[in-house]
Order: C-alpha cells, then structure tokens, then sequence
C-alpha cells in the first residue's frame, strides 16, 4: 500500500540522532559560561562511563519546593491550599 505524498506520516518521522561522544576523564568537561551551553554539550556528551569519578554536590533548593521539604521534615502536610493569583481580563 503506498502512502500519499502529502501524508501526515512524512512529518512525523523523527530526526536523526547523532551518537554520543563518552567522556571519558572528568578534565574533559569544559566550564561552561552559561546554562544554555551546559545543555548545548550534554546534548552530544555522556559522562555515563565517569560516573564514579564526579564530584557529588549538595542539591540547594527554593521557594515553594523549599516550604514542601521543610513541611516534610517537620511531619507537617505540605498539601497546604494557597489561593491562586486571579486574572484580569
């Protein structure tokens, strides 16, 4: 059975992915200037085979997530009803 040519299937077929490139030693992570370039490498980057060797940082966390790890360490609820800001037309 053959597919029109305008067929919606044409469109949906997926981009190619290019393979991962594997670090393999932690000096070859560049500093990244940026949050942009940091997602820019990881996107053809794999520190899979380096795991181990990474350093382990403490994860700092904020505003309402903060208040929820809080509650949960006081054993209070954390399913608080806030009021949500209204829209003006």
């Amino acid at each position: 059975m053959k597919m029109k040519s305008d067929s919606s299937a044409k469109n949906n077929r997926r981009a190619a992915r290019s393979k991962l490139i594997y670090v393999r030693s932690p000096a070859e992570i560049p500093d990244f200037k940026s949050d942009d370039e940091i997602a820019d490498w990881y996107q053809t980057h794999s520190t899979v085979l380096i795991q181990d060797q990474l350093e382990t940082l403490p994860a700092k966390v904020g505003g309402r997530l903060r208040e929820r790890v809080q509650d949960r360490r006081r054993g209070t609820s954390s399913l608080r009803k806030r009021p949500h800001p209204s829209r003006s037309a």
